[in-house]
C-alpha cells in the first residue's frame, strides 16, 4: 500500500471507529482502531 493509500485508510477508519463508538458497539470500534495502531505504526516504519 502506497503512503497515500495508508493516510486515506486510516482517516476512513477513524471515521468508522467514531461512529461504531456512537453506536456502542465497542467490540468493533476496538478492533478498528488495532487496525488503525498497525497502518500509523507501518507509516512510522517508513519514515
Amino acid at each position: 500500500m502506497s503512503d497515500n493509500e495508508l493516510r486515506k485508510a486510516i482517516s476512513i477508519l477513524q471515521q468508522r471507529a467514531d461512529d461504531a463508538h456512537k453506536r456502542g458497539v465497542e467490540d468493533d470500534a476496538s478492533r478498528i482502531e488495532r487496525t488503525i495502531a498497525d497502518y500509523r505504526d507501518e507509516m512510522s516504519q517508513r519514515l
